[in-house]
């Protein structure tokens, strides 16, 4: 038997989840985390789960792969290996033993740089050229993307703005080339949620399409389509769905038979979505069945901006979303149902759980409504949300006043303008 890796263990659980305040680091964060970290330390595509920490924390894989190790050093801020528990021998196979094609059995979108990641140490003296100037433009994105699950976008948006300055500064002067042109959008792409997440669509739109423009130059089609499905998704959203279609339209041209099934699965989804707001059931039943065939698919071959895991309760999110629009509730709802134990950021949850009082407010069942609208309204404004407090303020407005918790959202939404 595997003697169990318990330091391992210990400096994971050192370590806050981002999701999950007060928590410690799941398997499956640090396995996200340790991804992101690889590629931009090496450049490497890489796909491990929490199952691969499973194994390396039970002690089944003693010593992992050399980019392993060292992202996960990196990641959990620890010196050594050994201070990992990682040892050559002993009971333990390496990883070199594992089937290395074992990737994400439900495919992944969350799309650049969407995953948790630490700061890496300082780069000394930059010393490996524009690779590590690039690295080191690159770093903070991955903080701010951590923090944005706990601090406010009020804060995080000016600095990511300044930060993209910044990177324009060296790109333009110092990286000209398609790794940096690829940070840059990454960076604009962030900049653009935060701003979207602050209700500033003007600077939104803007920065969407900068950052569609920098993927362009980075010669990268997949980063292309996912910047500008990312700004269709955005115009949908702001109930524009005709105008997002087309843009979704337009990043599926970007798409070819190397595509990974996890961009094909989270293009169809926002599809879906898309169709639905357009009240096509057709094209919306026809995207969710494409998505869903795609979430299925066993891939081996992970390639960035799409190398996290787009699962079937992802998916289910949409599903909801384009199902609720067709007036299909009993299916939005069982959708919902599948994907909301899933979501712990508490954004993320909170739109989710808007969205979920809109149905069951279309469902004549306003107490339900009623209460998920406080619980969401909660986190945006304790997150300086506009566009979770917009989306309470808009489903209020389609409420009557006889719910159980009416004046209590009333009174809260009043408090905004105190």
């Amino acid at each position: 038997m595997s003697e169990p890796n318990d330091a391992l263990r210990a400096a994971r659980e050192s370590v806050e989840s981002p999701s999950s305040p007060g928590q410690p680091l799941t398997r499956e964060e640090l396995a996200e985390a340790v991804n992101a970290q690889v590629f931009r330390s090496t450049g490497k595509v890489t796909a491990i789960d929490a199952n691969h920490i499973g194994k390396w924390e039970r002690g089944v894989i003693r010593w992992p792969a050399a980019h392993y190790r060292a992202a996960i050093r990196a990641v959990l801020d620890v010196a050594t290996d050994a201070d990992l528990g990682f040892r050559r021998g002993g009971s333990g196979c390496t990883t070199e033993d594992v089937d290395r094609k074992t990737f994400l059995r439900s495919t992944l979108g969350l799309g650049a740089g969407a995953a948790l990641a630490r700061a890496t140490p300082a780069v000394a003296a930059l010393a490996g050229g524009q690779d590590d100037l690039v690295s080191a433009v690159a770093g903070p994105t991955q903080d701010y993307r951590r923090m944005e699950s706990s601090v406010s976008s009020q804060y995080l948006a000016p600095a990511a703005e300044g930060h993209l300055r910044l990177a324009k500064q060296v790109v333009h002067e110092k990286v000209r080339s398609s790794k940096g042109f690829s940070t840059l959008s990454e960076i604009a792409g962030l900049a653009a949620w935060l701003a979207a997440d602050r209700g500033d669509s003007a600077t939104a739109r803007a920065r969407y399409k900068e950052s569609i423009r920098y993927a362009e130059s980075s010669r990268n089609s997949l980063l292309v389509s996912y910047m500008t499905a990312s700004l269709g998704h955005y115009a949908v959203e702001m109930g524009d769905p005709r105008q997002g279609l087309h843009l979704l339209d337009r990043a599926a041209q970007y798409q070819d038979g190397h595509t990974p099934a996890a961009a094909r699965a989270w293009l169809a989804s926002l599809r879906a979505v898309a169709f639905g707001a357009m009240g096509d059931r057709a094209q919306t039943l026809d995207a969710l069945r494409t998505a869903q065939r795609n979430t299925d698919r066993q891939t081996s071959d992970a390639q960035w901006p799409w190398v996290f895991a787009f699962t079937s309760a992802k998916a289910a999110r949409y599903q909801s979303t384009a199902l609720a629009a067709l007036g299909d509730y009993s299916g939005s709802r069982a959708a919902y149902t599948a994907a909301i134990p899933t979501i712990t950021a508490p954004k993320p949850l909170a739109l989710a759980k808007v969205e979920f009082a809109d149905l069951m407010v279309s469902m004549r069942q306003e107490d339900e409504a009623c209460r998920l609208a406080v619980e969401a309204l909660q986190v945006g404004k304790q997150y300086g949300s506009e566009k979770i407090v917009e989306r309470v303020r808009d489903l209020r407005s389609r409420m009557g006043t006889m719910c159980r918790d009416a004046k209590l959202l009333d009174r809260m939404l009043i408090d905004l303008y105190d």
